[in-house]
């Protein structure tokens, strides 16, 4: 899967940033190698990644891999996962 530059996209999988999983953003930069520090480890790699602008309070631009970026369903495209409804559990008042 591939992110066009403007496009916006939700966060996931983060290493380090947990708290901007579900984070909206918005690619600023296209796929390429690019070298990063790993917060995890200290040390820096390579691998192929996009620059996105992340849209929380922070704002900060961060290194993603594609595995971490999630494209943003349209209103007409189908939900992947089915709901099933809650039924009351006999006994209880709704």
């Amino acid at each position: 899967m591939t992110f066009k530059v403007g496009e916006l996209v939700i966060m996931q999988n983060a290493s380090y940033y947990t708290e901007w999983n579900g984070a909206l953003g918005v690619i600023v930069s296209p796929l390429a190698p690019r070298t990063s520090m790993d917060l995890l480890s200290m040390r820096y790699r390579t691998s192929p990644s996009y620059r996105v602008k992340v849209l929380a309070s922070e704002g900060i631009v961060v290194d993603a891999r594609p595995h971490q970026l999630r494209r943003l369903r349209g209103p007409d495209e189908p939900v992947a996962t089915t709901r099933r409804a809650l039924r009351p559990v006999a006994g209880e008042a709704s």
